[in-house]
């Protein structure tokens, strides 16, 4: 305990000093729950995302002790022998906190020795394998880097419940396959990724819960030398999601208080994200959030294909950039739209990480205000982004034998949106209105009393989803306009126009 004091390096003792500012919170990216949480009165703070999660997955542990049977999501597991082993191929976010072991933590607090056990005895059964192995068969045993980090989020949880002596072989075990570079999620094998930083994070709190100076020295070194490679100049990150930019910007301000810097820039572009009445729209994976103050500045990102602005009132997003990858969706071209007082065009988010129906469409370019090329569900694209003035852009990109190219101008009241294409014979305009709209022969009325024309012919109103809320959907609107090309190039402008209440 408390190793390699001597030789610790000034870096750490700070480190240590300002820990207790890293909050388990900070941990995993867990979906914001419709309601908050009331947490058991007791439980410490490094439990608290371990809880959450044990919650939200709708964790049932009333037949462990008498059986060994845990229900999680509905999915029954026996915990016994190989049946250890669980996974779900089509859920794999089920299969990352089963293998967590998340779920121990409500049984921890009516049967911590039961709960202790049950970790040893699952350590004994499925071994760590090292970074080689076939990946199905790695994350059945529950040894990929998000199960490993995540369960030594759970055992320093545990041992801040219970200071239990047997825990810290598990532990150990752990943090050295999150101190293993051959499966650290980031340099010099991999891109900067948030994994990477949760797995410092973890490393740090365990560190600091078991008294070991030399796993927070590990992730101290690892964040110093991931940083500048984290965010691009404008202060976005490259995992294509607002909400995985809140998330980053979390971590590493975290982060930059140990390592004496600050991430001013990133924090402007959350902030340039953020709508005037304080919601964080989902772009890419993520629900929308509430949780970050707007700060009415224009971004503009090239590189990794971000623009938003705020003009008296009115506020946008557009997107672009590298092909979807990470965390982002099939939605170049798409953008957001508050004006008026209200959001018009709004992104879907997404409902969950289960692999089904609405997983699909989430992704997309159904569920996205982009021009579609009809018979080109693949199209993945880089775009060029053109800013031709503070509100108004010029988007280009080629893919799959398929030309597009849009430009848009906002203005507080009125979006304007051309649109050129080739290589697909019909195209769709979709117009993603945000919930609370209703359709109209010329285009919506909102709830407010506010009112939207559609200047194209013979729009069709689809009905859709949106998804407020982890697993909370509400019914939606896409207005689409299409226009037939044959094999020439297909042309269309509209204007949507928002007239205020009354």
């Amino acid at each position: 305990m408390g190793q390699n004091r001597a030789m610790r390096p000034a870096g750490v003792t700070r480190a240590l000093g300002a820990l207790l500012a890293l909050t388990m919170a900070t941990l995993s990216f867990v979906p914001a729950a419709a309601a908050t949480l009331e947490f058991p009165d007791g439980l410490p703070d490094r439990c608290k995302a371990s809880y959450r999660i044990a919650d939200q997955w709708k964790s049932d542990v009333s037949r462990v002790a008498t059986d060994r049977v845990l229900v999680m999501d509905g999915r029954k597991v026996v915990l016994k022998g190989r049946d250890w082993a669980a996974s779900d191929p089509k859920n794999p976010t089920w299969t990352l906190y089963f293998h967590s072991m998340a779920w121990l933590v409500p049984l921890a607090l009516e049967r911590p020795d039961l709960a202790v056990e049950l970790l040893q005895e699952r350590d004994r059964v499925l071994p760590d394998p090292g970074p080689g192995g076939v990946k199905s068969e790695i994350r059945a045993e529950g040894w990929t880097q998000g199960q490993f980090r995540t369960r030594l989020e759970t055992v320093t949880c545990l041992n801040e419940l219970t200071h239990d002596e047997r825990l810290r072989p598990i532990a150990d075990r752990l943090a050295k396959a999150n101190m293993d570079s051959a499966r650290y999620p980031g340099p010099p094998n991999a891109p900067v990724n948030n994994h990477g930083a949760m797995s410092n994070v973890a490393l740090m709190q365990a560190g600091k819960s078991f008294g070991v100076d030399d796993w927070i020295h590990a992730a101290v070194e690892r964040f110093q030398r991931d940083m500048p490679e984290v965010f691009e100049d404008c202060g976005m990150m490259y995992e294509q999601s607002s909400g995985y930019q809140l998330h980053n910007v979390r971590l590493y301000q975290k982060a930059a208080r140990l390592l004496e810097t600050d991430i001013g820039k990133p924090e402007e572009a959350l902030g340039a994200l953020v709508r005037p009445d304080g919601v964080l729209e989902a772009i890419g994976d993520g629900q929308p959030r509430t949780d970050t103050p707007p700060n009415g500045q224009a971004l503009w990102c090239s590189r990794t294909g971000w623009a938003a602005n705020t003009v008296d009132g009115m506020h946008y997003t557009l997107r672009f950039g590298p092909k979807a990858a990470f965390h982002g969706h099939r939605d170049h071209g798409s953008m957001t739209w508050f004006a008026g007082g209200v959001p018009v065009l709004s992104d879907r988010g997404l409902f969950d990480k289960s692999r089904g129906a609405r997983y699909k469409f989430a992704h997309d370019m159904e569920a996205h205000s982009v021009f579609e090329p009809v018979g080109h569900p693949n199209l993945n694209p880089s775009t060029e982004g053109t800013r031709l003035s503070a509100t108004s852009y010029r988007l280009e990109d080629s893919d799959d034998g398929v030309w597009r190219k849009r430009e848009v101008d906002f203005s507080p009241t009125k979006l304007q949106v051309r649109d050129f294409g080739l290589g697909a014979k019909e195209w769709i305009q979709h117009w993603q209105l945000a919930p609370g709209w209703t359709p109209t022969s010329s285009g919506a009325v909102h709830d407010s009393g506010a009112k939207l024309t559609l200047d194209c012919k013979n729009f069709k109103a689809v009905r859709v989803e949106a998804f407020i809320a982890w697993r909370q959907a509400v019914p939606a609107w896409d207005l689409q306009c299409r226009v037939s090309s044959g094999n020439d190039q297909a042309r269309i402008t509209t204007t949507l126009t928002v007239t205020l209440a009354g």
